[in-house]
Order: C-alpha cells, then structure tokens, then sequence
C-alpha cells in the first residue's frame, strides 16, 4: 500500500468536500464572513489614517501675534518657535497674505466685504503656522507657545479632532477585534462538526484502515486536506469580494463626498492576498486536526 500517495490525499479532501457539500458550503461562508470583516476593518482604520495625514490642519498649530507688535518683534518670535522641542517647519504668513486669502476664499461675490481695508486696517494680524512631528507632545508646546514666549496672541490648533478621530479608530479596534474573535470561534467549530461528519460518514472504512495498519497520519490526511481546501475557497472567495465591494464603495463615496479620500485596492492588494491566505488555511487545517485528533483518540 502506498501509504503517503499526496494525489490520494487531495482527491479524498475533494471527495469529502462535495460529499458534504452542505456543512463544507456552511464552512467556507463563515470562514469567508470572517475574513471579509477583517479585511473591511483593517481598510476603515487605514483610510481613516491616510485622510488624517492628508488634512493639514490636523498636524498644525498656527500662532496669532498681537496686532500691535512691530517687524522686528514678529521676526524674534518666529526665532523663539524655532527652537522648540517638536517643530518640523514654520510658515510665516503675513497679515496681508492672510487678507488677500480670505478674499479669495470668499469670492468676487462677496467682496463687497472687505472694502476699506487695506494696509492701515487690515483687523487680520500676523501668524506661523507650525508643523508638528509627534502628536503625544502637542499639549507641551501649545503651553510653550502660549506662555514662554511674548508676543503670541493666541494658538489655534485641530488637536481636538484628531483625538475624536483617534477614539473612533480605537472603537473600530475594539469592535472588530470581538467580531474576529466570536467569528473565529464559530469558524472552528463549523469546520470541526464538518470534518466530525466526515470522520462519522466513513467509520466503518476508517475501521478496517485501522484493523490492516494504516497509520493515523494516513487515516486523517484526506481530513486535513478537507479542511485545507475549505481554507483555500474561503480566502479566495472573502479576497475577491472584498477586492469588488472596495473598489466599488470608495468610488460611489469619493464621488458624492470629493473631501474623502480612498488608499487605492491595489497598493495593499498583495498585502491583503497573504493575509486573507494565511489566516483562512490556519483556521480551517488547525480545526480540522484538532477535530481529527478528538475522533481517532475514540
């Protein structure tokens, strides 16, 4: 007897699929369930981070100097920032600068606005606009800004936002690491009763296997492979949805909301290949050893 044929092995792990064709539909549905609701977590906090990186004010702090304070003043204050722990770059904008942008923000529609404002009284004062490196020491240089240096009217940043943002990409976490964890369990157990079965179906063959010597590797191979093409049909299945509905949401999305910007598919396609692959065979070949393990224990 050739007791380690891998032919023999795969084409007894597609019989056994199509022979329960019902529990190995069951199997690879919530495998594939399961791996869709990673997929979609991991790409929500994702894009949540590249929209965050692409919105400036969320990384900046801009400082308003007193209307009152003379070019030399607004010069040292801006030599003062720069020596500050935690400045990636500083932009000086002038009050005229400042000015002629909200003119253009607002349009020729409204420019009825600004007439009788010019050099002499301009309300808009100078400012910098800072760059930050590591969020975590924002509060120290707000502080520093605010009351270590003299000059600076006010500070204005978006800090509070991000950390909303932050809350809500921690919340995602925590949801889709339950979900992960309860849809794993179910996995398993859906893919053990299905091997369980396929043990029950051919007792008495497995019995007489066992009376003439065949070894337990060789009784629960096919088994193995079972589980292994359940694995294999479930991420290729969860990888190929996932591809569409993403591609297909994010344009529907970007094309009613233009501020909302979408990683393309493609950048983490590989990524999410090997991911979906490897967790979908771990989960499906490690249930049904462990199932096998149960019954030829028996």
């Amino acid at each position: 007897m050739k007791r380690y044929r891998m032919g023999n092995f795969v084409s007894q792990g597609f019989a056994g699929v199509f022979r329960h064709g019902l529990m190995s539909t069951a199997s690879i549905f919530v495998l594939a369930s399961t791996l869709l609701i990673m997929g979609t977590f991991a790409a929500l906090i994702l894009n949540i981070d590249y929209n965050l990186n692409s919105i400036d004010d969320f990384n900046e702090i801009v400082c308003y100097i007193n209307l009152d304070a003379d070019a030399e003043t607004v010069e040292n204050i801006g030599k003062q920032i720069a020596t500050l722990d935690n400045i990636e770059s500083i932009e000086f904008v002038s009050k005229e600068q400042a000015l002629e942008s909200e003119k253009q923000r607002y349009g020729d529609d409204y420019a009825h606005l600004f007439e009788g404002y010019g050099e002499d009284t301009n309300p808009l004062p100078d400012s910098y606009r800072i760059s930050y490196s590591d969020v975590n020491k924002v509060d120290v240089l707000v502080y520093a800004l605010e009351n270590e240096i003299e000059g600076i009217d006010k500070t204005k940043n978006r800090l509070d936002i991000a950390n909303k943002i932050d809350s809500v990409k921690k919340a995602v976490s925590v949801i889709c690491t339950w979900l992960m964890v309860m849809l794993v369990v179910v996995s398993f157990f859906v893919i053990s009763n299905t091997i369980r079965l396929a043990f029950q179906s051919r007792e008495s063959e497995i019995t007489t296997m066992r009376y003439i010597g065949a070894t337990k590797f060789y009784i629960t191979m096919p088994f193995i492979v079972e589980g292994l093409i359940i694995g294999i049909a479930a991420s290729a299945i969860a990888f190929l949805v996932q591809w569409y509905a993403y591609s297909y949401l994010s344009h529907v999305i970007t094309e009613a909301y233009s501020i909302i910007n979408f990683i393309p598919f493609d950048n983490y396609a590989n990524y999410f290949a090997m991911a979906f692959f490897v967790i979908g065979i771990v989960i499906s070949v490690f249930g049904s050893a462990i199932s096998a393990r149960r019954y030829m224990k028996v």
